[in-house]
């Protein structure tokens, strides 16, 4: 087995990691990193299906080290791994800028495909069956291979269950249309995919910071009514829209504060926010409009910037403070669209009922 744990993060999140290990796993002492990529080093075995709470961590594992090609990935597994375990494959690039700052015409994918096709192609025959696809299935052990270019690849393993993404390096898929009026279009759908929150059609939802529209237009588009707060313009392409069932964007051009409850449905569904102000100061807004009447609320979907890395110290604070709004469950994570900020999902009773209800 191996003392060695690996995380991968947003290229710049690293001090966030360190800092949120830290307090997590005081026991762990930091060994290597590369942009988007930190290794620490445990006094005891890391065992693959360790769990690993950690709100910046988008992917992690039991870490093996630097492999120059498949050959040795190949022995690296024969090491760590039963003979005749089935192995789920996840090769993924490291980030290579901020999300959203990417080199014109840059995409991630073509490196991994390369690395993970020449694996695939050298898989030896019969010691462990390779599990078709990429997404992981709870109890998958996954094999995770980290690319970058001029280095060598890093690999390390897992075993997939609460707490891990299934999609390679947590970097989820989402097609964006091109009349999309904004990246928040990609923001919200990693967030819904990721979190599971039972958005259905029919349901009501304000935004707090809504132009130009790209969530609006992502929640449209999955059959929900929205209103829209901000003073900015939204983008046509939501104030048109017209979905099958009637639902459509209502616009309140205003600011925040004064937006009062009664300015709302009664029945709210969702309340959402991605604004620039500090999350402190976002939430005063949010917990004023989703406080009451409850009975029709499921969840809050809350982005929330912060000032720098360090800040990572309040987020315990500001996830109670989310929790004391009326909801039973409450989670966090950076997503893969998120900058210097975090997305979370906060569901009431009702919400986790629609989870786990017809």
């Amino acid at each position: 087995m191996t003392h060695f744990l690996f995380c991968v993060c947003q290229l710049g999140a690293e001090p966030a990691i360190k800092a949120e290990l830290a307090v997590l796993r005081p026991e762990l002492r930091f060994a290597y990193s590369r942009p988007g990529l930190v290794t620490f080093k445990s006094p005891s075995p890391v065992a693959p299906d360790d769990p690993l709470p950690a709100v910046f961590v988008r992917a992690f594992g039991a870490s093996l080290g630097p492999a120059e090609g498949p050959p040795q990935v190949h022995t690296m597994l024969s090491g760590t791994c039963p003979q005749g375990q089935p192995v789920r494959l996840h090769v993924w690039e490291r980030d290579v800028t901020r999300p959203g700052e990417e080199p014109p015409g840059f995409r991630y994918g073509p490196r991994a495909a390369a690395a993970r096709e020449a694996i695939v192609a050298t898989w030896p025959e019969g010691q462990h069956p390779l599990l078709p696809g990429e997404v992981a299935e709870v109890g998958d052990r996954v094999l995770d291979v980290i690319v970058a270019e001029g280095e060598p690849w890093w690999v390390g393993h897992h075993v997939h269950g609460p707490g891990h993404s299934p999609f390679p390096g947590g970097r989820i898929a989402v097609d964006m249309p091109p009349e999309a009026p904004s990246r928040a279009y990609r923001k919200l759908e990693e967030a819904l995919i990721w979190s599971g929150a039972p958005v259905r059609p029919g349901d009501v939802a304000v935004e707090i910071g809504s132009a130009p529209g790209g969530a609006s237009y992502a929640l449209l588009r999955r059959g929900v009514t929205v209103y829209g707060i901000d003073p900015a313009l939204m983008d046509p392409v939501v104030l048109d829209y017209r979905g099958a069932a009637g639902n459509r964007f209502i616009h309140l051009h205003r600011p925040m504060s004064l937006v009062q409850r009664a300015d709302l449905p009664p029945a709210l569904h969702w309340v959402l926010m991605d604004v620039n102000l500090a999350p402190q100061v976002a939430l005063i807004t949010a917990r004023r409009l989703a406080a009451r009447p409850r009975h029709a609320l499921h969840g809050v979907l809350l982005t929330l910037k912060l000032d720098d890395w360090r800040a990572v110290r309040h987020v315990p604070r500001l996830l109670a403070s989310i929790s004391a709004m009326g909801m039973d469950e409450v989670k966090a994570t950076q997503l893969p669209s998120n900058r210097m900020e975090l997305f979370v999902c906060g569901l009431t009773r009702l919400g986790r009922q629609r989870l786990t209800g017809p």
